[in-house]
C-alpha cells in the first residue's frame, strides 16, 4: 500500500496535512520537551559550526534546542505557513517548502539532516529522501525520529507503509528501507513521548 491509494490526489493531501492534521508541538509539553531530551542527548558531542537542515521544523522547537546548544548554521523547513512565525523565534531562518522538493538548497549544502515525525508525513518518502542525500554532503548524516510502531491515522501518517513503519519487526522493513541509500550507524528505541524508533544514517562518500 501507498499514500496514493489511501489519499489519491496530492492537492487533497496537502490540505489535510495542514488542516484536518495540523498539531502545534508547543502544545503539549510531554512533546516539547521529547524532542529537546532527543536534541540534547543526540546532539551535544556534535561540532557546533555544522550546517543542520531542521526539516518540518514545525513551531521550531527543536530549532530553539539547537540555540540552545550553540549551534551556529542551522536552518528550518516547514509546509505549514501558520508555523512559520513561531519557528521565526529561534533566530534561524525558517522557509516554507514542501520537502519532497527541496530545489532551494544546492547539492551536497548539509553536514546534517535532522528529521523528527516528518517522514511518516511524506506522500513518496522515496522521494524526500532521495531529496536528503542529495542536499547531504559525502559522509554527512541524517538522525530520523518516527512513530514504531505507527498506529497513526493512515491518512495523516499514510508514509509508514513505504517506510516499514506500520510493521511491529524490530525495525527490519525501516531499517531496509534507509540501507538503500543510507548507511546505517545506530538504531535505537525510546517511548518517552510515544513508542519511536531514532536512527543514525550516514551519506557514504560516493
Amino acid at each position: 500500500m501507498e499514500y496514493k491509494d489511501i489519499v489519491p490526489d496530492y492537492s487533497e493531501y496537502a490540505k489535510l496535512q495542514k488542516t484536518t492534521f495540523c498539531s502545534h508541538e508547543i502544545t503539549v509539553p510531554k512533546w516539547e520537551e521529547g524532542q529537546k531530551i532527543y536534541i540534547n542527548e543526540t546532539f551535544r558531542d556534535v561540532n557546533r559550526k555544522l550546517k543542520i537542515l531542521d526539516i518540518a521544523c514545525g513551531d521550531g522547537v527543536g530549532l530553539r534546542s539547537f540555540k540552545l546548544l550553540g549551534f551556529t548554521d542551522v536552518i528550518g523547513v516547514e509546509f505549514n505557513e501558520e508555523k512559520i512565525s513561531k519557528a521565526l523565534e529561534s533566530g534561524y531562518p525558517v522557509y516554507q517548502f514542501d520537502m519532497h522538493d527541496l530545489c532551494i538548497f544546492p547539492d551536497n549544502e548539509f553536514d546534517i539532516v535532522y528529521s523528527s515525525h516528518t517522514l511518516e508525513h511524506a506522500y513518496f518518502p522515496e522521494t524526500v529522501l532521495e531529496e536528503f542525500k542529495r542536499i547531504l554532503k559525502p559522509n554527512g548524516k541524517l538522525y530520523v525520529v518516527l512513530p514504531y510502531p505507527d498506529y497513526g491515522d493512515s491518512k495523516a501518517h499514510g508514509g509508514k507503509f513505504t517506510l516499514g513503519t506500520d510493521a511491529n519487526d524490530d525495525g527490519k522493513k525501516v531499517v531496509g528501507f534507509f540501507s538503500k541509500d543510507f548507511k546505517v550507524i545506530k538504531k535505537k528505541y525510546d517511548s518517552f513521548r510515544e513508542p519511536e524508533i531514532w536512527l543514525e544514517l550516514q551519506k557514504e562518500a560516493e
